[in-house]
């Protein structure tokens, strides 16, 4: 019987700290800023996923907004809105919905009107 282990970021890390102990003082302070490094853009895309996930829930709930032809982006508090919307009241609702979201910095205003 085969089983497989996954790796989640405690695991990797402790793996990484064992590691240090036969590594030589520059391979360890390398190994240490890897982690570092990892840790960080982890933390910023689970963010961004997040902030995804939130327009995404305030957009489907808004009433005059029809979610099919939308696609939703997010990196750094920057929302990039992509797709089509029926009207041009829909779009400017769009629009105006997600910039009133907690965590947007900025919009990047990809739609077009029609389907």
């Amino acid at each position: 019987m085969r089983r497989f282990f996954r790796w989640g970021p405690g695991a990797v890390v402790l793996a990484s700290l064992l590691g240090l102990a036969g590594c030589n003082p520059k391979d360890a302070k390398n190994l240490t800023d890897d982690t570092r490094t990892l840790a960080t853009h982890t933390t910023e895309a689970l963010g961004s996923a997040k902030l995804a996930s939130s327009v995404n829930t305030v957009l489907a709930l808004r009433k005059g907004v029809d979610m099919s032809g939308l696609h939703v982006d997010a990196q750094d508090g920057v929302v990039t809105l992509s797709g089509h919307v029926r009207n041009e009241e829909e779009r400017r609702r769009v629009y105006d919905t997600v910039q009133n979201i907690r965590g947007v910095d900025k919009v990047v205003k990809n739609l077009r009107v029609g389907p």
